[in-house]
């Protein structure tokens, strides 16, 4: 059965200095050739620092980030099909010269990874989702682009996370409690068996998890 090990920050801050760069040059190219500014934030598990990788294995480890676009303005409505296409042509271009593939089209996110062809392995690669806020208050939710795999692409609306901030603001009131954290997500990722399933879904689900062991062992005190 294949086990997860977290990824030291020494080893991953080049790499993630790297694909930023590469998001940085498609931010030029976005506002200057498609009139499409946007700005990026790192997501769920990296920007907790929880990089992980299977040991011995040959898909290396990810970063998630968001690329966030302006919301449409009232009365218009983003092509989506065309919004996408614009982004994959511009990080054809945002890769050249680098150790990165093409980026490729899946479910909800653009990715592109670094093959080290010769030991015939990923090293290491990004996942980006393309999005929207719904509001300027961020319980509304946002928009992310979603790819149905038939050719039809739309902007779905995805609710935050209930309480999530808030819950892991009252885990890290504990001297310990991040490291439960650190250890409930190594083991969700070890036993998980949905490849769909985005690791920072496990993030989230680490957090609720502690954040309920907490309220039962306070029950149970009192």
């Amino acid at each position: 059965m294949q086990k997860y090990e977290y990824v030291t920050r020494a080893e991953y801050s080049p790499v993630k200095n790297e694909i930023e760069s590469v998001i940085k040059r498609a931010q030029i190219i976005m506002e200057e050739k498609y009139e499409t500014p946007f700005y990026f934030e790192l997501i769920g598990s990296g920007r907790r620092h929880l990089i992980t990788r299977i040991k011995g294995g040959n898909k290396g480890y990810d970063f998630d980030y968001n690329l966030i676009i302006e919301p449409p303005e009232q009365g218009y409505k983003y092509l989506p099909d065309v919004v996408n296409k614009d982004f994959i042509n511009a990080f054809n271009k945002a890769v050249k010269g680098t150790r990165f593939n093409c980026p490729e089209d899946s479910t909800s996110a653009l990715t592109f990874a670094c093959i080290d062809r010769k030991n015939k392995k990923r090293t290491y690669g990004c996942d980006l989702a393309i999005i929207y806020y719904a509001s300027d208050d961020p319980d509304d939710g946002y928009y992310y682009l979603k790819n149905w795999k038939n050719g039809k692409y739309s902007f779905e609306l995805r609710k935050p996370s209930q309480n999530i901030d808030w819950k892991l603001n009252i885990i890290r009131e504990y001297e310990n409690g991040w490291s439960w954290i650190r250890e409930e997500y190594l083991k969700l990722k070890n036993k998980n068996k949905d490849k769909n399933k985005k690791s920072f879904v496990l993030y989230l689900e680490s957090i609720h998890n502690v954040y309920n062991w907490i309220q039962q062992w306070e029950d149970d005190e009192d």
